[in-house]
């Protein structure tokens, strides 16, 4: 039996699974919902006892757990797939590097440019400065990685006018 094979059934199973496991849950929130006379979900959170928000947050693990399972195997997956294919080619390996380079040097210049102050938020917390500085490296690396990708598509259409 073929890997592709295996892996439709696997799909299939979780997906069914999950829709099972959502069913009950759907239905297990309106009972829930009945029972404590709560018209909305997010009344669930005011309950002043706090039993109604802890029946619902039983309700909801499995699937959050459910969740985080198939993440992991997406990530293992991902990584299996990568580094298997980069295995049967190294000059796709020499072309991963430099990838992998020429994005931290990109993280390195939003990182230059980024600085850190402490900052506070909406809910009254602080941001420290370390925290500062790796969100504007963030932003810094995304708006240099934007101007790239639009400059590359405006090159790609110059030069197809010009080709013709």
């Amino acid at each position: 039996m073929k890997i592709s094979k295996i892996l439709s059934y696997v799909i299939l199973a979780v997906g069914a699974i999950g829709a099972i496991m959502l069913f009950l849950m759907s239905n297990n929130f309106d009972t829930l919902m009945d029972s404590y006379g709560i018209t909305e979900a997010k009344d669930l959170v005011k309950d002043e006892a706090g039993s109604a928000f802890a029946e619902a947050t039983a309700l909801v693990s499995p699937m959050y757990t459910l969740t985080l399972l198939i993440l992991v195997i997406i990530i293992i997956a991902t990584l299996f797939a990568v580094f298997s294919a980069l295995a049967k080619n190294p000059a796709g390996l020499k072309k991963a590097g430099i990838g992998i380079v020429a994005f931290l040097v990109v993280i390195g210049i939003g990182f230059a440019l980024a600085d850190g102050a402490e900052t506070e938020m909406k809910d009254g917390e602080i941001l420290s400065a370390s925290g500062s500085k790796w969100v504007g490296t963030g932003l810094y690396a995304f708006y240099v990685l934007a101007a790239a990708a639009v400059g590359l598509m405006l090159a790609s259409g110059v030069k197809k006018v010009i080709g013709k």
